[in-house]
């Protein structure tokens, strides 16, 4: 996969990377339907990802089955009638379906906003109406769905509101129960209905500590850019697990958990913790065998307060942080 765009691949040392380190941007350009979709039809069997909660739950995805589901996304989103260039927020933690709706919205040429679970009512309602936003996908938590709720008369532009896990709730749809209903046959877009590298894919709003959040765009050619943060940074390799500590709603999951990482063929590990606890994490890491990982420093220092000799965290061929200074 990486051969299609990086014209070469292996460096003898920083200052040749640094010198001769090129990607190959197509004018037409598409996430999901370039990696997702060709990785499906290279290798169907590769592990796209793996994911687990501290309930016990465990779900594994092959890229086949990645194409598949976010096909079946996609044909649920259509029949709500969003189109291209219409705008989604998805506030999702790090619940698989994350990675199903991103694909699928892809796709279609819908912009993707992600959000946290911290978000305010107020936070919320800014952003809706900011960004035109047309629909909400959430995660099943009393907390954002009653911040949704409230949010929910002064955002006239939402027309749906949906939430995963098989919730019923008056107000809400079901998106797991009718993203099942669909075919997943999706016809792949021709000619000028093709996603340009350039169109807008994603907007991220910033923190706002100088003022209100800020819209920040991020185009077609946005998860290419990542190919440098995987391969070279964080060193993952296909089909091996690659956990980036990070929830959805922040930037550092684009980094860390999707776009470079999947490009590469590396499986992501997805632990859909509820609560930060440093030997818990440390008990994953051993468990499922990583092979790469990154976290930011405060984590690091937590979880060397913990006996990280009785963890055999041997697995781990490269050990990464981001997010704040070391």
């Amino acid at each position: 996969m990486l051969e299609r765009y990086l014209p070469r691949i292996e460096f003898d040392s920083y200052e040749d990377f640094k010198k001769n380190y090129k990607v190959n941007a197509p004018e037409y350009f598409n996430f999901g339907w370039d990696i997702v979709d060709g990785w499906a039809e290279e290798k169907p069997d590769l592990r796209a990802l793996l994911w687990c909660d501290d309930t016990g739950l465990e779900k594994s995805f092959t890229f086949a089955e990645m194409s598949r589901l976010s096909n079946k996304a996609a044909n649920f989103f259509k029949s709500l009638g969003l189109k291209r260039g219409d705008v989604v927020m998805l506030i999702l933690r790090r619940r698989w379906e994350y990675w199903v709706c991103a694909t699928a919205l892809i796709k279609l040429g819908i912009i993707i906003i992600p959000g946290t679970l911290q978000l305010t009512k107020k936070d919320i309602v800014y952003r809706a109406n900011a960004a035109d936003v047309k629909m909400f996908v959430c995660v099943d938590d009393e907390y954002v769905m009653s911040q949704m709720e409230m949010a929910k008369p002064e955002m006239p532009g939402v027309k749906y509101l949906a939430v995963v896990d098989n919730v019923k709730r008056d107000g809400w749809i079901d998106f797991n129960e009718e993203m099942e209903k669909c075919s997943d046959v999706l016809a792949k877009p021709e000619g000028d209905d093709r996603t340009k590298g350039t169109d807008i894919m994603q907007i991220y709003f910033t923190s706002g500590t100088t003022g209100m959040p800020k819209m920040v765009t991020h185009n077609y050619h946005h998860p290419l850019g990542h190919i440098v943060t995987a391969k070279y940074w964080q060193q993952v390799q296909e089909g091996k697990l690659h956990m980036s500590v990070s929830d959805s709603g922040w930037a550092k999951f684009g980094w860390g958990k999707i776009y470079g990482q999947w490009i590469c063929g590396a499986t992501i590990f997805a632990y859909d913790m509820l609560k930060f606890k440093p030997a818990k994490l440390l008990e994953m890491m051993s468990k499922y065998k990583l092979t790469t990982f990154c976290a930011p420093p405060t984590m690091y220092r937590f979880m060397l307060q913990e006996d990280v000799a009785s963890y055999d965290l041997s697995s781990i061929q490269n050990f990464a942080t981001a997010g704040e200074p070391l």
